[in-house]
């Protein structure tokens, strides 16, 4: 066992202490070479056998919204990654169950589910009926899981190819993941309205853009100039769409 001696928490998997972020000791009845040879890994709460759920999920967000420098500091990149995607998933189910008791209890900003689904159909809605209220959050709420996976999917791909790029000496795809994983924290600001998301989306990035930075070994430019990047193909490829319809429209093709 390892004991940290700043708080006293133990346990055989961390070579930094989940909690502060101090190294961790060996203690005495340790036998000699006892973790020789492993490293001092920064291992996350949620991936400790040693913390019990919920508490390793509390202390793990904690950390990687409010200290992400010493969280994702040393941690273990290389490690496989479904206990991040797990706790991704977790996340990004509590944001969304938080944004739909919101939508319950305030008028509706925008279209959920049933109506853009409704509108891409060109079917109408029936006036009077509760599929514009309840029924189309529901739908909001479980498909949370399914948007967030695709989410991470093309993140992390799209975002690795420009750390590929701008990179020298990155890890593999697996880091990226963890770093997208950890960084979702944020979401559970949905709990306050109006401005709860405009806080997510902005802190999310800052955490995204340290992660990287830790994960893959490189400057804080280079990890935001990849973030960027990313973020602006999507963005790039809607405008190419604009100009291509608005081109094939002035030419009355």
């Amino acid at each position: 066992m390892k004991a940290c001696a700043k708080c006293g928490h133990e346990s055989a998997a961390f070579g930094r202490c989940p909690f502060c972020g101090e190294a961790a000791a060996t203690s005495d009845e340790e036998p000699a070479g006892y973790g020789a040879g492993t490293g001092d890994v920064n291992l996350p709460a949620w991936e400790d056998p040693g913390v019990s759920f919920p508490l390793n999920l509390v202390e793990t967000w904690r950390r990687s919204v409010f200290e992400p420098g010493a969280f994702f500091a040393d941690g273990p990149f290389e490690r496989a990654a479904v206990r991040p995607v797990l706790y991704y998933l977790v996340i990004s189910v509590l944001a969304a169950a938080l944004s739909l008791t919101w939508g319950a209890l305030l008028p509706a900003t925008q279209s959920g589910f049933v109506e853009t689904l409704a509108e891409i159909m060109n079917v109408a809605v029936p006036d009077g009926t509760d599929t514009t209220g309840s029924v189309s959050r529901l739908a909001d709420f479980f498909l949370a899981p399914f948007w967030a996976v695709l989410y991470l999917i093309i993140a992390s791909l799209v975002l690795h190819v420009f750390v590929l790029l701008l990179v020298p000496g990155r890890r593999g795809l697996t880091a990226t993941v963890r770093t997208i994983c950890y960084a979702c924290g944020p979401g559970v600001f949905a709990i306050v309205p109006f401005i709860g998301g405009w806080v997510a989306g902005i802190w999310g990035i800052v955490l995204t853009v340290i992660g990287l930075r830790e994960a893959h070994r490189t400057t804080t430019g280079r990890a935001f100039a990849a973030w960027l990047l990313a973020a602006a193909l999507p963005i790039a490829f809607l405008l190419l769409g604009v100009v291509l319809v608005i081109a094939r429209v002035a030419s009355g093709v």
